[in-house]
């Protein structure tokens, strides 16, 4: 045979394995008999023997991880580096799976709620346990508002950003607008009161139904809001202009309206005003 095959047949560890195996198992199994054929009871043999077979097994496994040790080196290391890259890139997903099961038992939401994450505002369509599909909503518009857009939100959204249920703002919401007016001789607390007759009126017809919504919201999320009652103040601006805002509890899609009819009966009122104060003039 070739020297050089003998040789490599020598040197490598697969022979060096199976003789470390051998040599073991052959050692073992003469103390095994050497007990075994001893004088000494049954049952101290029974447990000399065990003791060498454990220690037997032990040196069995010592001397293979001493024989491929740089081997299994190597391969724990590919083990951890593939281990790492496997997170790095499922690392979304997990994230995104670890933010379903956080929301599934926080309950925060259902299908068919409105809620806002973050900038984002809509109803939500679908939830799964990666990602959560909302129907658009324009925040500034009114009457069902939606935008016709689709929003996919990665559950992972739930730990950065904050979630707000807006349900409750389905059928009724505060609804805020200000009239601007350079200052003049006209008082703007007339028209302040003014204002607020008007919105008392425009509301009459809602008024007892937005009570009961407006304890059942204060309720049930513990805030508290300005309805049924319209508020109205008066501040100024940087620009020094007379600055009337007005707070109104309403239904969603009657809100664009009583705006538009609360800023017309000021308008007209404010002209009138106008009016009368250069024909005393």
């Amino acid at each position: 045979m070739n020297p050089e095959l003998l040789e490599q047949i020598f040197h490598s560890k697969l022979f060096i394995t199976l003789c470390v195996v051998v040599v073991i198992l052959l050692v073992r199994g003469l103390l095994t008999l050497a007990i075994a054929r001893s004088n000494w009871a049954k049952a101290d043999k029974r447990r000399r023997i065990n003791t060498v077979h454990n220690i037997g097994n032990l040196l069995l496994v010592i001397g293979v991880i001493a024989v491929w040790v740089t081997e299994l080196r190597d391969f724990a290391l590919s083990i951890a580096a593939f281990s790492v890259a496997i997170v790095l890139a499922l690392r979304e997903a997990v994230q995104c799976l670890v933010g379903g099961l956080y929301q599934a038992n926080m309950r925060s939401f259902t299908v068919g709620d409105w809620i806002k994450v973050g900038d984002q505002f809509g109803e939500v369509t679908d939830s799964d346990w990666l990602s959560t599909t909302l129907l658009e909503i324009d925040p500034h518009g009114l009457g069902n508002g939606y935008t016709g857009t689709t929003l996919y939100i990665p559950n992972n959204a739930f730990f950065t950003q904050p979630v707000k249920n807006l349900n409750f703002m389905r059928r009724y919401i505060e609804h805020t607008f200000s009239i601007t007016r350079e200052r003049s001789e006209i008082n703007p607390f007339e028209a302040k009161k003014f204002i607020a007759e008007r919105l008392k009126e425009h509301c009459e017809s809602f008024r007892e139904v937005a009570e009961r919504y407006c304890k059942l919201i204060e309720n049930r999320m513990g805030v508290e809001l300005s309805g049924p009652d319209a508020k109205v103040s008066v501040t100024t601006n940087d620009l020094g202009h007379d600055v009337i805002t007005a707070t109104v509890f309403c239904p969603r899609e009657e809100a664009t309206n009583i705006e538009q009819l609360v800023t017309e009966d000021f308008y007209a009122f404010w002209f009138e005003k106008t009016k009368q104060l250069k024909d005393s003039a």
